[in-house]
């Protein structure tokens, strides 16, 4: 069973901590049964690949967040398990019943060029603790960091399909084609499915 708790993170040298207190309301407010955690270079556990982790410092931003962000969300669900949320997405529904009899799942985005529909994506990922995806996700990131350019293909959507597909996680790993990620609530409403997440805007997070 996923534990109930949901974890975000901002991972800049100087993070919006009121955005931060937002994103946290709005997830407890509709979760008053879940842990939901904000985590900041500051507060963060320590990290297995740290190599990688110390690259990302070199990076300029977004980018450096971005990189952090994704090692960090491998490893915490690998060890703890929950759900790790970008903290640009709002619920606009609970999870609970998402989380129910899976084991993992993510959300996909729809397009990233013709070559490449409907990948994975991290931006939502839960799983329980010790999951085997994401102990090879761990494993496979140092070479990945390597052989790619970019974080979309070395930690991101390009990696995290790679590792589900090459790994046989497809049985496994709940792909939620309908939790598209909308500019707006009504568009993400309008959209139709059963799971939805606000894609929200630096100050829809905080107003």
């Amino acid at each position: 069973m996923i534990p109930k708790v949901i974890y975000t993170a901002d991972l800049s040298e100087t993070p919006d901590k009121q955005r931060l207190t937002a994103w946290r309301h709005a997830w407890q407010a509709m979760h008053p049964e879940w842990d939901v955690v904000a985590l900041t270079l500051d507060t963060r556990p320590p990290v297995l690949n740290h190599d990688q982790w110390r690259q990302t410092f070199g990076l300029s931003e977004p980018a450096a967040s971005a990189a952090r962000l994704n090692l960090l969300r491998y490893e915490v669900l690998a060890r703890e398990g929950g759900v790790f949320v970008d903290p640009d997405r709002l619920p606009l529904r609970p999870l609970d019943e998402l989380v129910a009899g899976v084991g993992a799942f993510c959300s996909t985005i729809a397009s990233h060029g013709a070559s490449r529909p409907h990948m994975l994506s991290p931006s939502v990922l839960g799983a329980t603790r010790n999951h085997p995806m994401l102990w090879h996700a761990i494993r496979d990131l140092p070479h990945s960091v390597l052989v790619y350019r970019g974080v979309w293909d070395q930690s991101g959507p390009g990696f995290l399909t790679r590792v589900v597909r090459d790994h046989g996680h497809f049985r496994d790993v709940v792909p939620f084609h309908w939790a598209i990620f909308e500019h707006g609530e009504d568009a993400a409403r309008a959209h139709g499915g059963a799971f939805a997440f606000v894609q929200a805007k630096a100050a829809e997070v905080v107003a």
